[in-house]
């Protein structure tokens, strides 16, 4: 069975044996088909996915080309063509941003406990930033900020199940890291504050409050935002 991967490096196994899939413009046409599991990707997507501003003279020929290519690579019964373009023929588990999905849509149902779990889970899907080895412009720029969100929001929520269940003193160290990462995104810096102040660490929670404050303000100039506000209102009152 093939199994295929692009949260991180494109790869492709089967039976657990990688297939090497060397070239970059076929790699961009697998993962433009990956990033819609069994749904039809029009023909004229995929050619402005795989060629970007370089068109081919003859681009429904030359696509063709790549996915005779690609079928020799993977066997006839994956790439279907459809009305309008063509598919990939995937279960479930074949794909690891579908069994992300799976699992982040069931961790927002389930409890603490099973939600860092499945988040947890979700997470340890990803080898890197999202379809590193495919050079198209069209889908850096608009698939792998979505697929990075996904990430983050994962990431998120992951944090709030731990801080519900008291794991507020572990969770400070990472969220460090990721306020430093992401110094705009203010969810982390609330939790950052909220881990910090339950851990009894007051001033470090304020530090925390004045660092977001004076980043948000020169790079976005803007105030911090209501949960930030909130919280430290929390922390003064718990002084």
């Amino acid at each position: 069975m093939f199994e295929f991967g692009i949260l991180g490096p494109v790869e492709v196994r089967a039976d657990g044996v990688p297939v090497p899939i060397s070239a970059a413009k076929l790699r961009t046409l697998l993962a433009a088909l990956l990033l819609r599991p069994n749904r039809t990707v029009p023909t004229t997507t995929l050619i402005e996915q795989v060629w970007g501003d370089q068109l081919p003279q003859r681009g429904v020929a030359a696509l063709q080309n790549y996915v005779m290519r690609l079928r020799q690579a993977l066997g006839e019964s994956l790439i279907r063509t459809t009305p309008g373009g063509y598919s990939i023929a995937l279960s479930a588990t074949q794909l690891d941003l579908t069994r992300f999905t799976q699992l982040t849509t069931e961790a927002a149902a389930a409890g603490p406990g099973t939600r860092s779990r499945l988040l947890t889970a979700a997470l340890d899907l990803w080898r890197g930033p999202a379809l590193v080895g495919v050079p198209s412009p069209v889908l850096q720029r608009a698939e792998v900020p979505r697929l990075e969100e996904l990430r983050l929001t994962a990431v998120e929520m992951r944090i709030d199940a731990d801080l519900e269940l008291g794991r507020h003193a572990d969770l400070v160290p990472e969220l460090w890291s990721l306020t430093a990462q992401h110094p705009l995104r203010e969810r982390f810096w609330h939790q950052l504050m909220l881990a910090l102040r339950r851990s009894g660490r007051r001033a470090e929670a304020l530090a925390a409050y004045r660092s977001a404050a004076e980043v948000l303000s020169e790079e976005l100039g803007l105030d911090p935002g209501p949960e930030l506000r909130e919280q430290f209102a929390a922390i003064l009152q718990a002084s």
